[in-house]
């Protein structure tokens, strides 16, 4: 997941990728699409995993993969609640916002991960507090946009 992460042209691919999949398997599935409650249950799982990085900044490889999975889960929901979109007659007033905030979130994500992968990799003796800071400041402005979307 990191090294997909390092790369911003891969993850937009895959973003592409999982938005055409998702919408193709859509038309072709009898599945129903992810509801609100379903979307909303990801953005949530999203934020509490950041609650749990913040917490353990202090292990850098622990709070990466948290900061991860944070990531997988609140792209999960933008891909769903953007497909979701598409299905609609009416357009979702929130949804330009939404989308907004959730990329500007899976953006502090990212500069999160990078950081600590800094961090992992100088395998030095504790975190030196000016990472701890950095890192510190990305998740909580990711985390503030998270719970700023809205759905419903």
């Amino acid at each position: 997941m990191s090294r997909v992460l390092g790369h911003p042209i891969a993850t937009i691919v895959i973003v592409f990728g999982v938005l055409m999949a998702g919408s193709s398997a859509a038309a072709q599935s009898s599945q129903p699409r992810p509801t609100s409650s379903d979307i909303q249950a990801q953005v949530q799982k999203s934020a509490e995993l950041q609650r749990q990085a913040l917490r353990i900044l202090t292990d850098p490889e622990r709070a990466e993969r948290l900061i991860g999975n944070a990531y997988a889960n609140l792209q999960s929901a933008m891909s769903a609640m953007v497909i979701n979109a598409s299905g609609q007659k009416s357009p979702d007033p929130l949804l330009k916002l939404n989308e907004s905030r959730m990329r500007d979130a899976l953006t502090q994500l990212q500069h999160a991960s990078d950081t600590l992968r800094v961090v992992v990799r100088q395998r030095q003796e504790g975190t030196p507090p000016e990472y701890v800071d950095v890192v510190r400041n990305h998740i909580e402005q990711a985390l503030r946009l998270t719970n700023g979307v809205f759905l419903l």
